[in-house]
């Protein structure tokens, strides 16, 4: 199977959840939610972290079943495990329950995330997301204009125990596509009264090649990007391996490529 970092129409029908450009280089791409890659002849993925500077002994392997899905994911620095995950689907290969079985700063505790869906022609219409016993999320399709501009509202419920109150923040997201590419997410913050528009380009073969953000109205001080180097506007870099599997990733910023991530396959 090959990886690649468009998100066609199709696609678009299995996608979960995250709201994000996904740092993680193995799953880079641009959408709105989380998809699922399947990797075909694999049982182990690992990687190696370097953010740029050469790397902190950061590292990762994932485990995957026969189907192709990641069901366990562990993260380290150097000898010491940092987090374990464990991941079910359902038989759309979408994540209903993601459980964080262990945490080096919280080793007693255990959170589970469950996630709930709704359909319609294969495509995902509803999402419902609990996070903790009081808090969720819920995504839902509001319109459709012939598969090419897609419009989601999203809805954040937050207890506040000191109030007693449930907090309810809410986005819109605006989806564009040119054929099969998504070339444009739209979010508008609600409640800052705020636009972020994303815009993507790609590679001949799909992948990811530049994302460009622009914020509406623009900020007073320039975007920080933690975790590794960063920019509004970024472009991406790839050497592939014989099945095109991503073996090294680099992440081009103010024209300096950086290395982020090495991986390899068993």
């Amino acid at each position: 199977m090959k990886q690649h970092s468009k998100i066609t129409k199709a696609a678009f029908n299995l996608l979960i959840t995250g709201l994000i450009i996904v740092w993680v280089p193995l799953t880079l791409k641009a959408q709105l939610f989380e998809t699922n890659e399947l990797y075909s002849n694999t049982k182990v993925i690992k990687g190696k972290y370097y953010n740029g500077t050469g790397g902190g002994g950061y590292w990762s392997l994932d485990y995957v079943d026969s189907t192709g899905r990641i069901i366990s994911s562990e993260s380290y620095h150097k000898k010491q495990l940092m987090s374990r995950q464990k991941f079910v689907y359902d038989e759309n290969n979408n994540k209903i329950f993601n459980i964080q079985t262990f945490d080096y700063n919280n080793p007693e505790r255990v959170d589970t995330f469950r996630f709930e869906y709704k359909y319609a022609d294969n495509r995902i219409i509803y999402q419902f997301r609990k996070l903790s016993e009081n808090d969720s999320t819920v995504t839902e399709l509001i319109e459709n204009q012939g598969d090419t501009l897609l419009k989601y509202k999203a809805q954040a419920f937050y207890y506040r125990p000191k109030t007693k109150t449930t907090e309810v923040y809410e986005t819109h997201y605006t989806l564009r596509y040119r054929g099969d590419y998504l070339i444009s997410i739209e979010e508008f913050d609600k409640d800052k009264n705020s636009t972020e528009i994303k815009r993507y380009e790609y590679y001949d073969n799909g992948r990811l090649k530049r994302r460009l953000i622009e914020r509406i109205p623009k900020p007073k001080n320039e975007s920080f990007y933690i975790g590794g180097p960063g920019s509004d506007d970024e472009y991406y870099k790839y050497k592939l391996d014989s099945e095109e599997r991503i073996r090294v990733f680099y992440r081009i910023v103010n024209g300096k490529k950086l290395k982020i991530a090495e991986y390899s396959y068993e």
